[in-house]
């Protein structure tokens, strides 16, 4: 009864596949990098080497620990997505795996855009290359409920005699992760974002996908959730500038980028679907508590001084980020660049949140 159940379950995350293109999580986390190539000298590459090949990231969305011999990129991703949309075939085994087959040529062609050349052994080579190295990082994660996953993406690359194909075999372990995940299915939008020529973009693009809603998120808050080194001034302005000529293809996959409040604005994509997890949750009742009242709004606290990590900063303006009618956090900037977020951690309706932001501020304000 047991191995039943097992393959029940095994068809079941196998339909889910077939449906998807990724799970939401791994495009709200930076396990691929926002570049399309990791120079050795970038901040990033440095301090993954430094540490030993350990990158670790904290996010709202989550701690991610990414170990192996060679980050990630949106290359990759791109390839994993080419992959999962165009698959030969998709078979559980008795393992609790799952392997993916698919041709080479059909693959390159969807990247590149470009028909078999006389390089073809040159590319089918990079192309089995980069997925090795997908194949040998590791992934940790730890989401905001503590729950930790420890999984690799792919645990094998093979030829297949009987299918005349290459295959990716998905390890059982991320199967789990998967199957529990909620998932997105972006395939029709796939030839569109395939040409997108900046890595920047392109991470940027994948990461509102992840968001069913009409929702808004400051520039800073995106490229922390992204893995961008966000800390490094230089770095920084190239984003900026980068983005400045990329409002016009933002706006095609329905992001919306305002450069003087940096701020985004997702209206929603119909070519993006999702796709539930396998499990059912059981929501848990809440117990209400008496509401405390206040007299002021956020407003009147700008130009107040507060003691934020030791140091004494101005409050300069406070927005709020949200998905679709949920307020989920509160972005907090300063005068001398200390921004911070207050996420929504309990998922209060917006007027008892903006009470809570301005509790919290209040608790700071700076005392002579």
């Amino acid at each position: 009864m047991k191995t039943d159940n097992q393959q029940l379950t095994l068809f079941n995350v196998v339909e889910k596949i077939e449906s998807s293109t990724s799970t939401i999580t791994e495009l709200r986390i930076p396990i691929f990098s926002p570049v399309q190539k990791l120079s050795g000298n970038s901040v990033t590459a440095r301090e993954f080497k430094n540490n030993g090949g350990i990158r670790t990231i904290h996010t709202s969305w989550g701690k991610v620990e990414i170990r192996g011999r060679k980050l990630l990129t949106q290359v990759h991703r791109d390839l994993l997505d080419c992959i999962y949309t165009h698959a030969a075939k998709i078979i559980p085994l008795p393992t609790e795996e799952v392997v993916i087959i698919f041709s080479q040529t059909k693959i390159l062609k969807e990247y590149s855009g470009e028909e078999k050349s006389n390089s073809w052994e040159k590319q089918t080579k990079w192309l089995r290359d980069k997925i090795k190295e997908i194949r040998d990082i590791t992934i940790n994660y730890v989401n905001t409920k503590g729950d930790s996953f420890d999984f690799n993406l792919i645990s094998h690359l093979d030829y297949l005699e009987e299918h005349k194909a290459y295959s990716i075999t998905l390890d059982k372990r991320y199967l789990k992760f998967y199957e529990r995940e909620l998932s997105i299915n972006y395939k029709k939008e796939l030839p569109k974002l395939l040409k997108v020529d900046s890595a920047l973009t392109k991470a940027i693009i994948r990461w509102f996908f992840t968001h069913k809603k009409e929702s808004r998120f400051k520039l800073l808050t995106v490229l922390d959730a992204l893995g961008f080194p966000t800390d490094s001034p230089k770095s920084l302005q190239v984003a900026k500038r980068e983005l400045r000529y990329r409002v016009g293809e933002l706006q095609s996959f329905g992001i919306d980028y305002s450069q003087n409040d940096e701020m985004f604005y997702y209206l929603g994509n119909s070519g993006v679907g999702f796709i539930p997890s396998l499990f059912n949750y059981s929501s848990i009742p809440l117990v209400e508590s008496e509401k405390p009242t206040i007299n002021i709004t956020t407003k009147d606290l700008i130009g107040e001084a507060i003691l934020f990590d030791g140091n004494k900063v101005l409050l300069k303006n406070i927005s709020y980020e949200s998905e679709g009618a949920f307020v989920c956090a509160a972005y907090v900037e300063t005068d001398d660049q200390k921004n911070f977020r207050i996420v929504n951690k309990n998922q209060l309706n917006s007027e008892e949140f903006e009470t809570e932001v301005i509790l919290y501020l209040e608790s700071l304000l700076y005392k002579e």
